[in-house]
């Protein structure tokens, strides 16, 4: 058995770095592995991220991160290892057979009308100021799409969406603040929909709760528990990632110009035109993953219980598998036998709402077509920051 050969360290600010998936691209044409300042083993090139990404010698991480953060019990560690992220085998199957109906692609399509009407808003009140900030202008679509998807309020949706933002925070290391904060969210989050699911059970409506409260599988259904963690697994897994990546994704169109102006012209081009921005720059850029049988990276076998961060993000720039890696081109996804794009993961952990991501965030493509922006900053120096996604802090633009 090969031992594992050391692996150079990244020194790209993967959080703050406007250039970040650029740079570590170009790290993955020198070396297939690399280790972070933790230790964990981020392995960079396409061929193996697409193998691992659904080999069933590595798992989810679980509750690795809250055992390292000292979260040994309570109701934020029995929430978080409640939900799909972190389940594995039957039981994770069996959620995912349960909700999965109403997110295919026809399901989604239903609510296009309700987001473009909600971007559409967004939009008339920042041409109304002549311009502004496009990150606090969008900030809240994610979530008022998903509220409409499960049946929340309108009224309701900005304190969703803090509860939302504390919970974030859960899926990466947290500050004993952080950790008080996510614990006194979950317990709002939930105590709330305990309320809205007997209202649903009472009057039941053509919403996501409603759906779910009958849903079954091989005559199994949710548990009144399983059925509110799933609903605050989908808003808080649903807001920040989709939140993020309209920043990304408009940040990418905005260095890209020419491009706005093309699909002006060829609006059916969008759907490709954000499966390029989901590539070249993802909020997301990484799968997580254990190793729970040794296994073969990269010439060196490597133990059980190591620590692997897949990089998607420098897997979609990988030049073995993509023309033109570092280019915005428009019609990549529109070409048959193009490859098949990593961002929202592969196998059974393939991101359940990926389907919604990209119908709300083909939504705000458009909306941005429709008003056309120019940065009133440089681009290059815009602050990042990373909450569960990472993304620019503001886009300040003017409209013209």
């Amino acid at each position: 058995m090969n031992e594992p050969s050391s692996a150079p360290e990244i020194s790209i600010d993967l959080a703050n770095d406007p250039r970040a998936s650029a740079a570590l691209a170009a790290l993955a044409r020198t070396t297939a592995v690399a280790k972070d300042v933790a230790g964990l083993l981020w392995v960079l090139r396409y061929a193996d991220v697409e193998r691992l990404a659904t080999d069933r010698g590595l798992r989810g991480v679980g509750l690795t991160m809250f055992d390292m953060m000292g979260i040994g019990e309570g109701p934020l560690r029995r929430w978080y290892g409640s939900m799909m992220l972190t389940t594995e085998g039957e039981k994770h199957g069996r959620l995912r057979r349960l909700v999965h109906a109403a997110f295919k692609p026809r399901a989604v399509d239903g609510l296009r009308a309700a987001t473009r009407e909600i971007v559409r808003a967004s939009f008339a009140e920042l041409r109304r100021e002549g311009g502004g900030d496009l990150v606090r202008a969008l900030e809240y679509v994610p979530m008022r799409v998903m509220c409409r998807l499960l049946g929340v309020p309108y009224e309701d949706v900005p304190i969703f969406a803090a509860w939302a933002d504390a919970l974030s925070r859960a899926f990466t290391f947290m500050s004993p603040q952080q950790i008080d904060s996510a614990t006194d969210a979950v317990g709002g989050l939930l105590e709330y929909l305990d309320e809205l699911v007997d209202r649903r059970r009472r009057q039941p409506s053509d919403d996501l709760i409603s759906a779910l409260i009958a849903a079954r599988d091989q005559g199994n259904r949710l548990s009144r528990e399983e059925l509110l963690d799933m609903v605050a697994n989908l808003l808080v897994g649903g807001h920040d990632t989709t939140a993020s990546q309209i920043g990304c994704s408009l940040f990418e169109l905005l260095e890209h110009p020419e491009v706005v102006v093309e699909l002006a012209a060829r609006p059916g081009s969008i759907a490709s035109a954000v499966d390029e921005t989901l590539r070249l720059e993802p909020a997301i850029g990484v799968l997580p993953r254990t190793v729970v049988e040794p296994i073969e990276i990269a010439g060196s076998t490597r133990p059980t219980g190591t620590l692997l961060c897949l990089a998607t993000s420098s897997a979609n720039r990988d030049p073995l598998v993509w023309d033109r890696p570092d280019d915005f081109v428009l019609d990549r996804f529109e070409t048959p036998g193009a490859p098949r794009l990593l961002t929202f993961g592969a196998g059974s952990h393939y991101c359940l709402g990926a389907s919604l991501a990209r119908m709300t965030l083909a939504e705000t493509v458009l909306g941005l077509v429709e008003n056309p922006c120019d940065p009133t900053v440089d681009l290059a120096d815009l602050e990042w920051r990373m909450v569960l996604g990472r993304s620019p802090v503001s886009l300040p633009v003017k409209l013209v």
